[in-house]
């Protein structure tokens, strides 16, 4: 079982961070006033992507990744 935990755990977090990478990718592509700023202050990254039409994708592939380690996290307990 540990093996299993490890590798949920492991999936979930490059889930998650590919998704981020992926939208601040396309908010760059789109705008990059909009991509500086969602490095610079907190929250705009989500204003940003709920602006271009991309919050739901960018946002569930995240959550997707968040359940992984969250699963992980219960398996290894």
């Amino acid at each position: 079982m540990q093996s299993l935990g490890t590798a949920s755990l492991a999936a979930g977090m490059a889930v998650a961070f590919l998704a981020q990478v992926v939208g601040a990718v396309l908010i760059f592509r789109t705008n990059t006033l909009h991509g500086v700023l969602s490095l610079v202050v907190p929250g705009y990254f989500l204003f940003a992507l709920k602006r271009q039409g991309l919050y739901k994708p960018v946002i569930g592939t995240w959550l997707v990744g968040v359940l992984g380690v969250v699963a992980g996290t219960i398996i290894l307990s």
